[in-house]
């Protein structure tokens, strides 16, 4: 049954808190909700980021831009956005397969409970760094956390080394309350440890140069997470 856009199957409503009761019993560290809408400055930011140049070589960026801002158009009748994260301890030796795996058992138990509509069966609604998915910023967006002077997603618990893994919804969810975003000059204060730290400079001004990132070109820097204070509780 729906009672003003909220599905209620039994006794049950579909919220951002049973949902994630639901994450935390299949194996995630945390989850977040957020109602889909196009991310209109994040499509200010980047579109001016690629103009740049500052991407480097991932020219996927330039494509499906569209789907990029605004999920509803990658899941047509995509209407709320289920944000996971798994710590990197949690991992495993191929995140992708391990936090689709648990994505998956997720929506198993959220058909079970909310229906077999609670989700697409026409498109793929279930992604991790596989899909044009603004992943950062619908964790902020989930109220799970904020971008920090690294440019890094940083969870105040969790810290940054955590995984993010998204699923959308058909369905309308009844709000909680949750956090609001942090911007990272508050939440990191005057920290300027992960810029110091960065071999090249590519943290050393506002915009992040991809070219620069030791991270980007070989994938084995992770100096300016291993320095931050909320990796190190």
């Amino acid at each position: 049954m729906c009672k003003g856009g909220i599905l209620i199957l039994n006794n049950l409503k579909l919220t951002s808190k049973n949902i994630c009761k639901l994450a935390i019993e299949v194996g995630f560290d945390a989850c977040g909700i957020a109602p889909i809408h196009r991310l209109n400055d994040d499509a200010h930011y980047m579109d001016d980021w690629v103009a740049r140049g500052l991407h480097g070589d991932m020219t996927y960026l330039e494509r499906n831009c569209d789907k990029r801002y605004d999920p509803s158009l990658l899941v047509p009748g995509g209407k709320t956005m289920v944000v996971c994260l798994l710590t990197y301890e949690h991992s495993g030796r191929d995140y992708h397969r391990r936090v689709k795996s648990l994505l998956y058992a997720l929506e198993a138990k959220l058909k079970e409970v909310f229906g077999v509509n609670v989700v697409s069966d026409t498109h793929q609604h279930i992604f991790c760094d596989s899909a044009p998915v603004l992943e950062r910023r619908w964790c902020v967006e989930a109220g799970l956390g904020f971008i920090g002077k690294n440019h890094q997603f940083i969870h105040p618990e969790l810290g940054s080394m955590v995984h993010p893994g998204e699923m959308v919804l058909n369905m309308s969810i009844e709000e909680d309350v949750c956090l609001k975003e942090v911007p990272h000059n508050a939440a990191c204060a005057d920290c300027n440890r992960c810029t110091e730290v960065c071999p090249t400079g590519a943290l050393r001004s506002e915009v992040w140069d991809a070219r620069q990132c030791i991270a980007y070109v070989t994938h084995h820097c992770l100096q300016c997470q291993i320095v931050c204070p909320y990796n190190n509780h």
